[in-house]
């Protein structure tokens, strides 16, 4: 799921800033959120985008390895960026309306705190696999 949010992030803002800027950041949504923090800048959206494309490459081999030390650290570079993404995100909504505001804040803290905290947490089952074996 990681390496599947990364890679169409990655890809959408990475080769298309423009559209991601304009109608991102939910795929097949126009829901427009990126440019009510204007002003466009093309190099900082094409940079978000190859970094997520560069998560995604961590992502596919910690899916394909699948060594608890994989996961974690992918998840753990996930909550690097996350975490604060998350914080400015949810203190920056005035520009907004209600129902954008509480959508961008649940949709940002599920996919990109909680999805990965899951992940996260999952890995211990991998590491008590791999000492059975």
């Amino acid at each position: 799921m990681l390496a599947l949010l990364t890679a169409t992030l990655g890809a959408w803002a990475g080769f298309a800033p423009e559209s991601f800027y304009r109608h991102g950041p939910v795929p097949f949504v126009d829901t427009g959120w990126v440019a009510t923090l204007p002003p466009y800048n093309e190099h900082l959206v094409r940079d978000y985008g190859f970094m997520n494309l560069g998560m995604t490459v961590v992502f596919v081999v910690a899916a394909i390895r699948l060594t608890p030390t994989l996961v974690r650290t992918g998840t753990a570079a996930l909550f690097v960026f996350a975490v604060p993404h998350a914080v400015f995100h949810s203190l920056h909504l005035d520009h907004m309306s209600d129902a954008d505001a509480a959508a961008q804040t649940i949709l940002v803290a599920v996919l990109t705190v909680v999805l990965p905290v899951v992940v996260f947490l999952m890995a211990g089952g991998l590491e008590r696999a791999e000492t059975k074996v």
